[in-house]
C-alpha cells in the first residue's frame, strides 16, 4: 500500500471530550469520517497512512486501528 492510499480505520474516543469535538479535531487532522457510533465512542472512516500518526495525537483518541472485514457465512453454513 502507498503512503497516499486510504486505509479503512477505527478510531476509540475516550470520555475527556465530546464525541462531536473530537469528530472535528479528527477531519481536521485527515480522517475522512464514514460514521459516528457516539453510544461506544467509536468513528469510523478512512485516512492515508502518513495520517495516522496525527489522528492517535488528537485529544480524546484512545486507540486508532485498522478495520478489518468480518464475514460470518450464510445461517446454513456449517461452520461460521
Amino acid at each position: 500500500m502507498t503512503k497516499s492510499a486510504k486505509q479503512s480505520l477505527v478510531v476509540t474516543v475516550s470520555k475527556d471530550r465530546h464525541v462531536n469535538d473530537v469528530v472535528h479535531d479528527l477531519k481536521a487532522a485527515g480522517l475522512e469520517v464514514e460514521g459516528v457510533l457516539d453510544a461506544i465512542g467509536v468513528v469510523t472512516g478512512s485516512a492515508s497512512a502518513k495520517s495516522i500518526a496525527g489522528l492517535r495525537k488528537v485529544r480524546g483518541v484512545a486507540d486508532v486501528s485498522s478495520d478489518h472485514k468480518v464475514d460470518i457465512g450464510p445461517p446454513d453454513a456449517p461452520i461460521s
